[in-house]
């Protein structure tokens, strides 16, 4: 069996995308500090991830390492550094003298505009640079990276996700603020692992946006989400994302271009609605 090596596994992402692939190859997973994967070892410091990946000898290695939380990633820009870009450019570094095959998972937090294609990056905080230089590390030749945005039911030790939070909010009677002009086209857990198997298999190099079609508004996602949950008596109120003060600017229209993806890899990606529908029965 080829070696997949997950960098990031205790996450949302990689709880699931062990499962999938556990089967296809020989798995190792590496965290900072989590107890269940097989490593536990700073991917920032140089030394020690080449020697961790130099033990494990992989043929692939996926990289879902992130911090996420644009406000923290603002604030504190070298954390944002060392997590988002320093660990790739240490698994760069490792491919580029043993010729081993990355897929990175990126964001769709780089565009601004409604059916953005991978020329139409717009960098607005920290978070999406720090993810930009990350996807800038490697060689564009012997890696794949997916810009995109995922939901699901979390079976993560560390992530409860969106998802999971706002069906407990909502749950509990909570009235829910819901942005009626950010919009987006991310795409279910399931689905992006399937996504990632098949680059595995296929192996076909570039940048690609990698999400669902027809995106719409967050507060017409959660909204539609929640219902087909089964949330009854649902509260909430519909607002402006300007109507907040948000520490840190974000964009409002990340709906992206998939067309790309959809030629190279002779895959067709699934509408927003569908997507949400799946994940929804999980919560029933």
């Amino acid at each position: 069996m080829k070696k997949v090596v997950i960098v990031g596994s205790n996450g949302l992402l990689g709880s699931s995308l062990l499962k999938v692939l556990a089967d296809k190859y020989e798995v190792t997973t590496i965290t900072r500090k989590s107890e269940h994967s097989d490593y536990q070892v700073d991917m920032t410091s140089l030394n020690l991830s080449q020697s961790v990946l130099s033990d494990i000898s992989p043929d692939f290695i996926i990289n879902l390492a992130a911090l996420t939380n644009v406000d923290t990633c603002e604030c504190d820009i070298n954390l944002a550094y060392l997590v988002n870009t320093k660990i790739a450019e240490n698994i760069a570094c490792f491919s580029k003298k043993h010729n081993t095959f990355i897929i990175h998972i990126s964001t769709d937090h780089l565009y601004n505009q409604n059916n953005a294609t991978e020329q139409d990056v717009e960098i607005c905080n920290s978070y999406a640079m720090t993810k930009y230089c990350a996807e800038r590390s490697y060689n564009p030749n012997n890696s794949i990276v997916l810009r995109t945005n995922f939901f699901g039911k979390s079976h993560s030790e560390s992530s409860l996700g969106l998802c999971n939070t706002i069906y407990k909010q909502a749950q509990e009677g909570i009235e829910l603020k819901l942005f009626n002009d950010v919009y987006f086209s991310p795409l279910s857990i399931i689905t992006l692992c399937d996504v990632i198997n098949v680059c595995l298999r296929e192996r076909i190099p570039g940048v690609f946006n990698v999400g669902s079609k027809n995106g719409m508004s967050k507060e017409q996602f959660l909204r539609y989400f929640l219902i087909k949950a089964g949330v009854e008596n649902l509260k909430y109120k519909s607002i402006s994302v300007d109507d907040v003060c948000l520490k840190t600017p974000r964009p409002k229209d990340m709906r992206m271009n998939v067309s790309l993806f959809e030629r190279t890899y002779k895959y067709n990606l699934p509408k927003l609605m569908i997507e949400i529908e799946n994940v929804a029965n999980e919560f029933k």
